[in-house]
Formats: C-alpha cells, structure tokens, sequence
C-alpha cells in the first residue's frame, strides 16, 4: 500500500477519474426513465462498484508493476482467445445448427460476444484489446533492439509481428458479428505501429488502399446496389440506411439516430432535465449515452463532457510523452488511439456523421468489461509515470 501511495501519483489523472465517475453515475441515476433494460433503476450503482473495482485494479497493477505484466502477457492472451474462440464457435452453432453448446455464452442485439456469468457479463473481446496492445509494445520493443534501421526489410518484418499478433483477435472478435470492438483494436495497430517508427510510406499505402475501399463501396451501393447487399447484409446494412437517411427511415432503421439528433438539437444550453421522458433513446446507457447527457443537462453538460474527455486523453499522452521505456511508449500509443477512435466514432455517429456501430463512450457508458479492460491500462499508466518520475529524480540527484 504505501509503495503505491507514495509513489509520485499522477494527481490531474486522478481527478479526471473521479468526474468521469462522477458524471457517469448521475447521469445514469437520473436518466433511469430513458432506459429499456431491465433493473435499470440499479444500472447506476452497479456502474460504481465497476468504477471502486476499477481503483482495486489500478491499485493490484501498481502492487506488482508494468514488469510482471509484460511477463503474464502471453498467458493471458492465450487465455482470451481460448475465450473468444468458444464465442465464435457459439455463433455459428446457433446460426447454423440452432443448438447452443458453449455453457454461459450469450448473445445480444445480433452479437455473441459475452459470456454470462452469475453476477456480471464478461466480454472477453474488450480486455483482449488492451492484452493485445501490451503484446505488440513489447514485441515492438524487442524488434527495434534488435533492428535499429528502419527499412523496407526490417518494416516488413515489425509489420508482420504485429499482424501476427493482432489479426487472430481482430478476426474472431468480428467473427462475433462485433465491428465495434474489431475497429478499435484495428486503431490501436494504426496508432502503435505510427509510434514505432516505420517509415511514412507505409501509411501513405495504408491511406490510398482504405480511400480505395471506400471508394469502391461507395461505387458498389450506388451503381452495383445487388453486389453491395450481399457484401454487406442484416444489422449492418440497416445501420448504412438508417444513417444515410434517418428521418426517411425513422420507423425502422432510422429510428435511433434520429431520436438522438432530436435529443441534442432541442436541449438547449441548459436540457430539458430528467423528471420526464421527452423522447425515446434506445441503448441511452450504453452507446448513447452523450445524447443523454446533452438531453438533461444541454449544451454546458455536453462541454462539460467534452472538456473531461480532453483531460483524459491529454494525462494519457503526457504519460506516453515522458516515459523512459520504449515499451511503455508504444503500449500508450496504443490506449491513447483506442480511446481517441472511440470517443471520435461514437460522437460523431450520435451527430450522424458516421454510422452507428455499437461503440460506447469510454469511461461514461455502462459497461463493466470496458471500463475495467481500460482501468487495466490506466494503472499501468499511472505505474509509467511513477517510474518515469522516479528515474527523472535519480538523474538530478
């Protein structure tokens, strides 16, 4: 205990935890009329006690330290694909067979990505995520030691390692019918392998080859319309509708967009408050909660929102900047492109700017797999900056 409290904490990180608990819990206590699911009237208390088990992980982490994490890594990843293998196996039996046999796998809204355990959901993918990015810092660090030119070759080597370590997750996970949580892991792999060092002509590549794609999508739906809905079919097609057009299709695919639009378009500076439902807000404690927190509280609560999230991101990258250790460096890179990714994406899909995709507001959504797989990387943070602090002291003494 005391290792950890005297230990140079990271104070601002702390503070910007506490708000964000803070906002999330009052705004999941009061905005329980908005919410379909069942329980809800306990969603916030719940989401507390993720939070207080949160702080024990953080603690846990800063006990044993970042070293035996990089150790345990293989282990766990092991362990999580044994996990998400079973998910998959689950999906298909059900989709194909119509039998379940995986014992407490559970599918929601058209995705096998938990499993139910007596008291909490465990999706395995959402802690996968941050084991991955701990596996490609250390394998990162490793090659550049043992590779400190970076050319074509050696690039080509680091690229390979990383897909080897990210493509089995990543393809599993949407084999779940899960893009949300494939597309931020595919951000942490952009944002870690920047950080690497790889010459700029790799992304120059990765740009043209994701222009075309969506290029050719673009071609496909509007030329090629039969072509596009076999490539892209049920829950996700309809998403593509509803977002392009979600006041045409409001009674069907449109209808959450559109309520959401509606919820932050007519808030206000100051919201319309909780004490009655103005309008209907499917997944409000999950994917959209922004939209209720801009509902009840306007336009100060959603800067207020946005304000905090500034304030994470900015510890999490000071954290990165100043580290001492390579590792330490990518594995930051890598949370910080999670998180920018899924507050950008789930921002802008509430503002109809991308489409809806099932990906939360980190931190401030509900969810216990994701808010304590990230509480993981934030102990691991703050054990970054103790040592990072403590080495700066050692050279000026």
């Amino acid at each position: 205990m005391k290792k950890f409290f005297d230990s140079h904490i990271y104070w601002p990180f702390v503070f910007v935890l506490i708000a964000l608990c803070m906002l999330s819990c009052i705004t999941l206590k009061l905005a329980v009329p908005y919410f379909t699911v069942l329980g809800a009237s306990g969603i916030w208390s719940k989401q507390l006690i993720f939070y207080i088990l949160g702080i024990v992980i953080i603690y846990l982490v800063n006990r044993f330290g970042n070293d035996h994490i990089y150790a345990g890594m293989w282990i766990l990843y092991g362990i999580l694909t044994v996990f998400l293998v079973g998910l998959v196996i689950e999906r298909f039996a059900t989709l194909k067979l119509g039998i379940s046999i995986v014992p407490l796998a559970k599918s929601t809204h058209g995705a096998t990505s938990w499993y139910k355990f007596p008291l909490f959901d465990f999706q395995p993918s959402e802690f996968m995520k941050i084991v991955m990015i701990i596996c490609m810092a250390k394998t990162i660090s490793l090659h550049n030691e043992q590779f400190p030119v970076h050319d074509f070759e050696n690039d080509l080597k680091l690229i390979g390692k990383v897909s080897a370590i990210a493509l089995p997750p990543m393809i599993l996970t949407y084999l779940q019918n899960d893009a949300g949580v494939t597309l931020i892991m595919a951000a942490s792999v952009v944002f870690i392998l920047f950080a690497s060092g790889i010459q700029k002509g790799w992304y120059i590549v990765g740009v043209g080859v994701l222009v075309l794609v969506i290029l050719l999508f673009c071609y496909l739906f509007i030329f090629q319309p039969e072509i596009f809905t076999k490539i892209i079919t049920g829950h996700k097609l309809d998403r593509i509708y509803g977002w392009l057009d979600p006041e045409g299709t409001y009674k069907n695919e449109g209808f959450q967009l559109y309520n959401a639009m509606m919820a932050y378009g007519t808030a206000g500076l100051f919201g319309h408050g909780f004490s009655d439902v103005v309008i209907s807000l499917q997944e409000a404690q999950t994917d959209f909660i922004f939209s209720v927190i801009t509902l009840g509280f306007g336009f100060a609560g959603a800067f207020v929102t946005l304000l905090l999230i500034f304030g994470l991101d900015f510890c999490v990258l000071n954290i990165g900047l100043k580290a001492t250790h390579q590792s330490d460096r990518y594995f930051v890179s890598g949370v910080f492109g999670c998180l920018i990714f899924q507050q950008f994406w789930n921002i802008a899909m509430i503002l109809g700017i991308l489409p809806i995709t099932g990906i939360t507001l980190p931190f401030l959504s509900y969810g216990g797999s994701s808010l304590l797989s990230y509480m993981i990387a934030v102990g691991m943070c703050f054990d970054i900056h103790r040592q990072t602090a403590i080495a700066r002291h050692n050279a000026v003494n």
